[in-house]
C-alpha cells in the first residue's frame, strides 16, 4: 500500500465491555466536534551491559505503553457521564436551583413580582445589592419585608424601585442528571476511529483503527461553564488486548469513484410521486 496522509481528525465509537466482551448495546458515538486524534506508543527497554565492552551487550524490551489522545471542541455531557461510569438519565421531577434571579420592584402599585418558576416549600432567599436580607412578612408587608404566594413576592412602597436577587429551588420537569459518583466503577473499553485518508495519488481511503481494549486516565474534566469553549483532550490508556487480537488493528479500504452510470443515475431528476 502506498503512503497515505490522514487528511481528517475521524469521528469514534466506544464500547464497554459487559462480561469480559465489548457490546453495542453499552456503547456510545455522538461525540461533538472532534478535532484530533493522536496515537502515541512508546516502547520501553532495559540494557545488559557488557563488562568487555563500551555498548551495552542487547537491550531487552521490557513493556509497551500506547495511548490514543483524542482532542474534542467541548466535552459532551454524555461522554463525560460515560466514562466516568456514570448514566446520563431523565428524572421525572427534580428540586432545581435558581440563584440570583433578579427582579426589579415595581414602582407603582401593587408592588408584586412574578418569578420565573414556583418555588419550592423551602420558600426563598430574597436579599437587595449590599445583601441585606429581607424577611417574609406575614399578611401584608413592611418595609424590608415580602410576601410569597406562588410565583408572586409583593413587597411594600417603601421598596419601590429597588434591584432585588432572589434564591430558591422549584420543581423541574425532564431533568437530565449525571455526574461523578461516590465510587465510580469505569469499565474499559473497546475504541474505534473511523476517517478518511489520502495517497500519494491522490487515492482516497475509508480508514478504520480498532483498540481491543483501552481505559481513559488522566485529567478528565467535566464539561466548562461560562466563556468561550476550549478544547478538551481525552487520553484512552492502551490495555492487553484480549487472547491473540492485536492490541491496536488498522484497516484502509479504496474509496472508489463512481461509474459513469452511477453519476448519470444521479444526475436523472426524479419524477415526483402522484
Amino acid at each position: 500500500m502506498q503512503p497515505i496522509v490522514f487528511n481528517k481528525a475521524g469521528k469514534f465509537l466506544l464500547k464497554q465491555y459487559v462480561n469480559g466482551v465489548p457490546t453495542m448495546e453499552k456503547s456510545l458515538s455522538r461525540m461533538g466536534i472532534v478535532q484530533q486524534i493522536t496515537p502515541n506508543i512508546s516502547i520501553n527497554g532495559t540494557p545488559i551491559e557488557d563488562g568487555n565492552s563500551l555498548w551495552d551487550a542487547t537491550n531487552l524490551d521490557t513493556g509497551i505503553e500506547a495511548t490514543i489522545a483524542v482532542q474534542l471542541g467541548y466535552m459532551p455531557t454524555e461522554l463525560y457521564a460515560f466514562i466516568m461510569g456514570d448514566e446520563s438519565k431523565v428524572l421525572a421531577t427534580a428540586d432545581f436551583p435558581v440563584i440570583d434571579e433578579e427582579i426589579i420592584v415595581p414602582e407603582t402599585s401593587t408592588y408584586v413580582v412574578t418569578l420565573k418558576h414556583t418555588p419550592n416549600a423551602d420558600g426563598v432567599q430574597v436579599v437587595d445589592i449590599h445583601n441585606t436580607a429581607f424577611k417574609a412578612g406575614t399578611t401584608t408587608p413592611a418595609k424590608g419585608e415580602y410576601i410569597l404566594a406562588e410565583d408572586k413576592l409583593t413587597f411594600h412602597e417603601d421598596d419601590a424601585g429597588k434591584a432585588l436577587f432572589v434564591t430558591y429551588y422549584y420543581s423541574a420537569s425532564n431533568v437530565t442528571n449525571f455526574g461523578l459518583p461516590k465510587n465510580p466503577v469505569r469499565p474499559a473499553y473497546q475504541l474505534v476511529i473511523t476517517g478518511e485518508a489520502q495517497g500519494e495519488d491522490e487515492t482516497l481511503y475509508e480508514v478504520a483503527t480498532t483498540v481491543d481494549k483501552c481505559k481513559v486516565l488522566g485529567n478528565i474534566n467535566p464539561p466548562q461553564q461560562g466563556g468561550t469553549p476550549t478544547p478538551v483532550t481525552i487520553t484512552f490508556t492502551v490495555l492487553k488486548p484480549r487472547g491473540t487480537n492485536k492490541a491496536v488493528d488498522y484497516m484502509a479500504v479504496l474509496i472508489e469513484a463512481p461509474t459513469e452510470e452511477e453519476e448519470e443515475e444521479a444526475e436523472e431528476p426524479t419524477e415526483p410521486e402522484p
